[in-house]
């Protein structure tokens, strides 16, 4: 009775299939990832034509510049002949105040070391041989501590034909990497002269830090 039983079992489970070749679970198999690919390709091809699209309405026009004969004006290395504008000044100033006045003990040389490449070649190695003199590196490493900076004001107080003058009013919050809890806010007002140079490799904003100094204006 149980073979019977088996038997009927078995041909229900042959008739429930639809072909009995060797490779039969191969030829599924195959057919599956046909249609994975498939859809693969379909996804793909949308992905294609909307980055298309994107770069299409977002597409920065292409100006040719004439001279008064109408003749096209040839302009070489063009990111570098721009002038500079009063946005990259203010993100020039607060990018090297952060850096050169947001003592971090942990970031202290690679701060340094980009605040001093943003200053011209006089200042900065006046800067550096003090910064060498006072052992300063080595404090600021032993002193286990971390600095936020909170620009208040930005005030362009004077503009000349190469340089600019700025006042920058911030408040440095000094916090222990021990202990969050000890913390210490004063207000400065930092003052900066930026001279406007020929953008290079360099100096890519045309900028160059040639005086810096801070005035402690009290707690907060």
């Amino acid at each position: 009775m149980g073979n019977l039983l088996n038997s009927k079992d078995n041909v229900k489970k042959r008739n429930n299939r639809l072909f009995y070749e060797i490779w039969g679970d191969l030829e599924s198999q195959n057919a599956t990832l046909k249609i994975v690919i498939v859809m693969m390709s379909l996804i793909l091809v949308i992905a294609l034509f909307t980055s298309f699209y994107t770069y299409k309405i977002n597409r920065v026009p292409i100006v040719i510049r004439v001279n008064s004969a109408g003749n096209a004006k040839v302009l070489s290395n063009l990111p570098f002949n721009n002038r500079v504008g009063m946005g990259e000044i203010v993100y020039f100033s607060k990018t090297f105040v952060r850096e050169f006045t947001g003592f971090n003990s942990i970031m202290i040389k690679t701060e340094l070391s980009r605040a001093l490449n943003k200053m011209s070649d006089d200042y900065g190695k006046k800067t550096l041989k003090m910064i060498v003199n006072d052992k300063f590196v080595q404090k600021m490493e032993k002193a286990g501590i971390t600095s936020i900076i909170k620009f208040k004001r930005i005030k362009l107080i004077r503009r000349t034909v190469n340089h600019d003058e700025l006042k920058l009013y911030v408040i440095r919050t000094v916090v222990s990497n021990s202990n969050s809890n000890i913390k210490n806010s004063l207000a400065y007002e930092d003052k900066l002269i930026l001279k406007r140079i020929k953008r290079s490799v360099q100096y890519p904003f045309g900028l160059e830090v040639v005086y810096f100094s801070s005035l402690k204006l009290g707690g907060t």
